[in-house]
């Protein structure tokens, strides 16, 4: 853009001035105040004193003096002559924007049988109120939210051409365009929705870092909105009294400045309505709305569309961090490939070669080479080996820290190494020295890039680039360049980066960690294995009371052939549910040894459904059919039915053993809800545990000084208490030598 394309009045140097001050529109020589405001508005303006200090001079369309002769007076007089019946409601509401200097209060009055918004606020200790003709809207469609949040959930990745789709349809605007800032803070228009013809569509074109998009940076700032109806319309001064300078910063009837309506007419525009785009906080673009002609849209209408496109922008927002979380899974799934294959195979080089396709793939590049200590591993690449430690070396020279990418690679260093791009044209890698010298380069191939430019690049063509060419487009209205772009690759963005850097660092904790993973492995082994014996002693011990079963059922049916059909039966069944009970304990050593770490699949468990077969095997067993057995009620538990069903046999089992010597033996089992727990309750009166080795009952191998006329391994309670530490279950013992043993055991109660 040359001096001679602006109006006489525009002066780059001017241009260059358009700064901002803290949420104030610094403009050369006040042009915030020449400007004044739009036709369709009105504005009054008071101090903190509430005295009329300035207004538009329009006022006088409805005022039976001049504004100059108001200026001075007092707010509430003022009101009262003009509208009495509003006094109390904008008194209100200047006192709400008083407290709460960020509030905007919005009323409807009318004037005259006349409509009009008045928009409340303050600003730089100054009180507004600010007038708006309600306008008869063309376009009788208005946002519904409900519609527009759906809309924007079934269009994943398409938020900005939803969004210009949708408020071209609610406005009637003619062209809607979305503008994000990128790189050096040139502009690119991602999204456009146009509906006439005689405007120029110009999606997917770049606009260089100018002067206007400084000064809509300075504006949106400060203001997240800016209409315009008219830019030819009549600017209405603004009059003060001469000794208080309000500022329009804020002020939504506000004129265009000169250098924006002059832009906007460049390219066939009267009317525009722009919306920052904030993401995150920060100014990511604006949302262009704009017609031939001049367009009027009602205030209300304008508002439910900022926040449809602060909508569409968190939403966008949610998206870009939804792929960056996808992405990052990924990364960590990668991750535990890698880890994995270090540990298994203890070899870097092997372990990163079998994983080569995915690494070319989330470092977005063609081809890779991996170096170490002085061996070098190629991927769908051939370079010669002392090309690629030229290559290194040039790296080493040039890198700044241990991970490095450049797109320009070739051109800037492959004359001095005799590389052309026709092998490549950027690199990326990582450099590790530890015991094993590693050194990581991906490749990535020349592309040519174009880029349309709607204004001429003037700072990129004065850079004279060798790589790079510009052609000028002749056009009716646009400045339009073609610009192209060889001998480098894709640039290299920040989730490549990332990439690179956390391979690095697993690549360093890898190293750190092998001889600690294999150590841990062989602790997991032995514990491992420690717990498989222990397992295998539980289940020898537990299998005694079925074989037991079928023995004795087997030597009744051999010794009497001719036994009642009934008992032969009986004998039958009991045979048949031990089987059942010892195929369900080798099962459960045969899912044990198959993990780690077993992991028990917990449900209700029904205790009446076995409780009786315990019983009956116990006794069997023992020979204790005389003993007394007394059932109270029988609650379901939560649990493992394998382990609980162990955890019951050991216990009943004993309480059946140690008192089927005595003198009418009795066993008593209840159940009952004791506030979070299913308490059940295990008694007999047999020979009971002195009180002084209650403290060791369970210890391996430990019999009771009592206990020698009974058989016995001095497993049962030790297998008992590794069963209620895994079923998180307290168990209580009272026992009295000679007296019996009572047991109380404390199942959360998880239903």
């Amino acid at each position: 853009m040359q001096d001679s394309d602006l109006p006489n009045h525009l002066s780059r140097t001017n241009c260059e001035k358009l700064l901002m001050d803290n949420q104030i529109i610094v403009e050369d020589e006040n042009l915030y105040l020449s400007e004044g405001i739009q036709e369709f508005g009105y504005l009054l303006i008071v101090n903190l004193e509430c005295n009329l200090v300035a207004g538009s001079e329009n006022c006088k369309d409805w005022l039976e003096e001049d504004l100059t002769s108001c200026l001075g007076k007092d707010l509430w007089v003022f009101l009262q002559t003009y509208f009495p019946i509003y006094l109390d409601s904008i008194k209100k509401a200047v006192d709400q924007v008083l407290q709460d200097s960020s509030d905007r209060v919005l009323l409807e009055i009318m004037i005259h049988e006349k409509s009009y918004f008045l928009n409340i606020y303050l600003f730089n200790n100054y009180i507004y109120l600010e007038f708006e003709k309600r306008i008869e809207d063309s376009t009788v469609f208005f946002p519904k939210f409900e519609i527009a949040d759906k809309l924007l959930s079934d269009n994943r990745g398409k938020i900005w051409e939803v969004v210009c789709s949708y408020i071209s349809k609610i406005s009637g605007f003619d062209r809607i365009r979305v503008f994000q800032y990128v790189e050096g803070g040139n502009g690119l228009i991602v999204a456009e929705s146009n509906e006439n013809p005689e405007l120029e569509g110009i999606l997917n074109c770049y606009y260089p870092d100018m002067d206007i998009f400084k000064h809509a940076k300075n504006v949106h700032s400060v203001n997240i909105h800016r209409y315009t109806a008219n830019v030819d319309g009549e600017t209405i001064k603004v009059i003060s009294n001469g000794i208080d300078e309000p500022n329009l910063s804020q002020t939504n009837v506000r004129m265009i400045s000169p250098i924006h309506a002059y832009y906007l007419k460049k390219e066939g525009v009267n009317s525009n309505f722009s919306v920052s785009i904030q993401v995150e906080g920060k100014l990511w673009g604006y949302i262009f709305c704009q017609s031939q002609h001049a367009k009027s849209i009602n205030l209300l209408k304008r508002e439910a569309l900022v926040y449809f496109i602060q909508l569409a922008a968190n939403r966008y927002h949610e998206e870009e961090k939804f792929k960056i979380r996808e992405y990052q899974e990924d990364i960590r799934n990668f991750e535990l490939q890698l880890k994995e294959k270090l540990i298994l195979k203890n070899n870097l080089a092997e372990s990163l070669m079998d994983l080569a396709s995915e690494l070319c793939y989330y470092a977005k590049s063609d081809s890779m080479i991996i170096m170490i200590n002085g061996q070098i591993y190629s991927y769908h690449i051939s370079i010669g080996s002392g090309k690629l430690f030229e290559i290194k070396e040039m790296v080493k020279r040039i890198a700044v820290g241990d991970t490095f990418a450049d797109h320009e690679f070739i051109l800037n260093y492959g004359k001095f190494l005799e590389i052309e791009s026709d092998r490549f044209a950027g690199i990326g890698g990582l450099h590790v020295n530890l015991n094993d010298e590693c050194t990581i380069i991906w490749f990535r191939k020349e592309k040519e890039f174009t880029r349309k430019w709607v204004e001429k690049p003037v700072s990129r063509i004065e850079k004279q680039l060798i790589n790079e060419t510009f052609t000028h487009e002749p056009h009716s209205s646009l400045d339009i360049w073609h610009q192209k772009t060889v001998g480098t690759s894709e640039v290299w963005q920040e989730d490549e980066l990332y990439f690179i850097k956390r391979l690095r660092e697993i690549i360093i904790q890898s190293n750190k960690n092998f001889a600690q993973e294999i150590d841990k492995l062989n602790k997991e082994v032995g514990n491992l294995n420690r717990a498989l014996d222990n397992y295998a002693n539980t289940v020898s011990h537990d299998l005694k009371n079925p074989l037991s079963a079928i023995n004795l059922s087997t030597q009744l049916l051999l010794q009497r052939p001719n036994m009642k059909e009934e008992l032969r039966n009986k004998m039958l069944k009991n045979t048949k549910d031990a089987v059942d009970v010892i195929g369900e304990l080798l099962r459960s050593v045969h899912e044990f040894s198959k993990i780690k770490d077993y992991e028990y699949k917990f449900e209700p468990v029904y205790v009446d459904e076995f409780l009786a077969q315990i019983v009956n095997f116990s006794q069997l067993r023992y020979g204790a059919e005389q003993t007394e057995i007394s059932l109270g009620d029988i609650l379901p538990v939560y649990g493992e039915r394998t382990i609980v069903y162990q955890l019951f046999q050991n216990l009943i089992g004993n309480a059946i053993k140690y008192s089927a010597k005595v003198e009418r033996p009795k066993v008593k089992i209840t159940s009952e809800v004791q506030h979070e727990f299913i308490c059940y309750r295990i008694e007999d009166n047999g020979i009971g545990i002195a009180k002084e080795e209650l403290g060791t009952i369970y210890d391996s191998f430990k019999r009771m000084s009592n206990a020698g006329n009974y058989e016995g391994t001095g497993l049962g309670l030790t297998i008992v208490k590794r069963i209620a530490d895994r079923l998180k279950i307290k168990i209580e013992v009272q026992s009295k030598l000679g007296k019996g043993t009572q047991i109380n055991l404390l199942f959360p109660n998880e239903r």
